[in-house]
This record gives structure tokens, C-alpha cells and sequence, in this order.
């Protein structure tokens, strides 16, 4: 029906903005204690991008919620605990400032990378059955098993890309110049697979908090030794790598098993 595919794009988008908080907190944390103004500038304006698709997408949920929500009363509905992840993939980006600048972080008053959406798994079951929002959760769950699809084919894809500049660049690179390009090339898909190892945690808290599913069963915690590329992600038929150990989710099938569409297709 029109009700049902206009909730599941409202939902897909409010995915789609915390997958760009994830982001945007990332990158707020790698701007280390001593920015420069261009920098600063730069996640000011990321941050009322952000922020205006925050205000549109809590614009539109008295339409599904069935009551308005202000995200920064004091008595939202809106659960805000345990939302943080387990594991942090942080000191897996090689340009990671442990001592960032408490005045970007902590000085800032508007910091939209942390604002709690009012989705069906952050107000918690109990609220959810109270307004009578059981089909938002099954709705959100699909979603988000897509969410999980997606992620793992990312990071397995970059995992592969990561091994093969390893094994066919780097080790054979001839001179200085093009072993630093690789190195270069290398530190870039790292990038996208924590980015995507977060998108992926983040995903696998919030199916924690919606019922009557088991794809946690499935989709398994994801710790920063997976995300490690050998000899076996290069090439899984070489000689000797046959044995060779490969984290959990490399046999997943996750292609079509997310009811032939991409979850982002919502959002389009």
C-alpha cells in the first residue's frame, strides 16, 4: 500500500541519516586538537546539512508515529541507553588522533552527529506497542537486515581490494614512490571498511532492540580482528590457503536475500 512504502522510505531515510552521523562523527574525531579553519568550516557545513535532514525527517513521524517528538526534550520517548557500540574501530584508521580538541567535541552545542532519531528501535518495544507501531517494527527490522546486507558486501569487497594491493602492489612495488602509492591506496579502503564495520555495528545494536526476529543469529558481532586481510582474502584457492581461517561472515550469502532491492533504493 501508499501508507506502507511511504513508511518504509521514512524509515530507509532515517537509516540513511544515522549511516551520515556515523560518518560525520568519524571524521569530527580525526580532526585531531588543532584544526585548521578550512576544516572547521567544512564539518560546519556538514553539520546543517545534516541537521536540516534531521529536521525534515522528524518533520514527517507524527505521520507514522502518530505524535510529534522533539528529540531534544528532556522527556522524549526516545530510549538513550545503550546506543553505544561495542567495539570501537577507531585506532584501526591509520590517522587517528587518540587527543582530539575538547572545544570540537565537547565545546560545540550543535552537534547533530549525536541526536538519537525517533525510530521504532529507539523508542523501544514497550512504547512501540503502547502506540500500536508493531508493523513500523517489522518494517525497520527488514530494513536493517538490508542495512547488515549491505555493509558486510562492502567491507568483504574492500577486505579483497585491501589483500590484493598487498599481495600484487606492495610486495613487488619497485621503487619508493610506488610502494607509497599503495600504501596511499591501502590506507583509503581501510577507511570504507571501518566506516562500514561501524554502519554494521551501529545496525546490529538497533536489530538488538526491535522483537521477533533471529538475525542476530545470522549477523554476528564484528571484532577488529575480522577485519584483517591475508593471503586467503586475495585468493581463497592458492595453494596452502584452502585451510587458511576467514572471519564468519565470508560464506554469508549476502546477495538476494534482502527481497531483490537494495534497503538504500527507499531513499531515491
Amino acid at each position: 500500500s501508499l501508507s506502507r512504502r511511504g513508511a518504509a522510505t521514512w524509515l530507509a531515510t532515517g537509516l540513511s541519516i544515522e549511516e551520515s552521523q556515523i560518518s560525520l562523527s568519524r571524521d569530527v574525531k580525526r580532526l585531531g586538537r588543532h584544526p585548521t579553519d578550512i576544516q572547521l568550516l567544512t564539518v560546519a557545513r556538514l553539520r546543517d546539512k545534516l541537521q536540516n535532514r534531521i529536521t525534515s525527517f522528524l518533520e514527517m513521524a507524527p505521520t507514522y508515529l502518530r505524535f510529534a517528538v522533539d528529540v531534544n526534550e528532556p522527556d522524549s520517548p526516545v530510549d538513550r541507553v545503550h546506543n553505544s557500540l561495542d567495539e570501537d574501530y577507531s585506532d584501526l584508521d591509520d590517522d587517528h588522533n587518540p587527543d582530539p580538541d575538547p572545544e570540537t567535541h565537547h565545546g560545540s552545542i550543535f552537534q547533530p552527529e549525536l541526536t538519537l532519531l525517533p525510530l521504532p528501535s529507539n523508542l523501544g518495544i514497550v512504547k512501540c506497542n503502547e502506540l500500536g507501531l508493531t508493523n513500523l517494527m517489522k518494517e525497520e527490522t527488514a530494513l536493517h537486515e538490508g542495512q547488515a546486507n549491505d555493509a558486510l558486501h562492502a567491507i568483504r569487497v574492500h577486505l579483497g581490494d585491501k589483500a590484493v594491493i598487498f599481495w600484487n602492489t606492495i610486495w613487488s612495488a619497485k621503487s619508493q614512490a610506488s610502494s607509497t602509492r599503495a600504501w596511499t591506496q591501502v590506507r583509503l579502503v581501510e577507511m570504507v571498511v571501518n566506516l562500514n564495520a561501524r554502519i554494521y555495528s551501529k545496525c546490529r545494536l538497533q536489530l538488538a532492540k526491535l522483537p521477533d526476529h533471529d538475525l542476530l543469529k545470522k549477523y554476528l558481532p564484528l571484532k577488529k580482528e575480522h577485519l584483517k586481510a591475508n593471503a586467503a582474502v586475495a585468493d581463497p584457492n592458492a595453494r596452502g590457503q584452502r585451510d587458511a581461517t576467514l572471519a564468519w561472515f565470508w560464506p554469508i550469502n549476502v546477495q538476494g536475500d534482502t527481497s531483490g532491492s537494495d534497503w538504500m533504493t527507499e531513499c531515491e
